[in-house]
């Protein structure tokens, strides 16, 4: 099954080109070009692996669209990334959750490589939720078994050849 990609926009000509890009790269894309539609087109539809959100929709505040997502529950954890310019302040979006931004103008490349990797391993919050584990708490203990292995290198050839 292929991994769906809702990208909301309101330049035409930008939703296009991402629309083309990732059909070619086999992803499912819903799209909409007016932020009014945003909630209405999410509601509808089944839950995407990955939002793309211009912070410049016209109409909308995109402080309350990303509010809306993220308080959704069957949305909350579905990677959102924004696309902003520069003056666009993040600390309010991260308040709410968002953990990925894009400052246009940005390479069309660097933008299909975030959304593919935001639809392969998702948010670290995502990934969280799938194990049950905390991905801090997963991340120490590598490190512990790294540290055992390393000393058990380290000791063991020191008693087989003292004895």
């Amino acid at each position: 099954m292929s991994k769906r990609i809702f990208i909301a926009d309101n330049r035409t000509h930008v939703v296009e080109m991402m629309e083309e890009r990732l059909t070619k790269k086999g992803y499912d894309v819903i799209s909409t070009c007016n932020g009014a539609e945003v909630i209405k087109t999410l509601g509808i539809n089944n839950v995407p692996d990955v939002i793309v959100l211009d912070a410049g929709l016209e109409g909308v505040d995109p402080v309350k669209i990303c509010h809306d997502i993220k308080s959704e529950r069957r949305l909350r954890d579905v990677p959102l990334l924004l696309l902003k310019e520069s003056k666009v302040e993040e600390k309010p979006f991260r308040e709410l959750g968002v953990e990925e931004f894009l400052t246009r103008p940005c390479n069309q490349t660097d933008l299909m490589e975030r959304i593919r990797l935001l639809a392969t391993y998702g948010t670290s919050k995502a990934q969280e939720k799938k194990s049950g584990i905390p991905l801090k708490v997963i991340g120490l203990l590598l490190m512990l078994a790294c540290f055992i292995a390393l000393l058990l290198l380290i000791f063991i050839p020191g008693f087989t050849n003292s004895g």
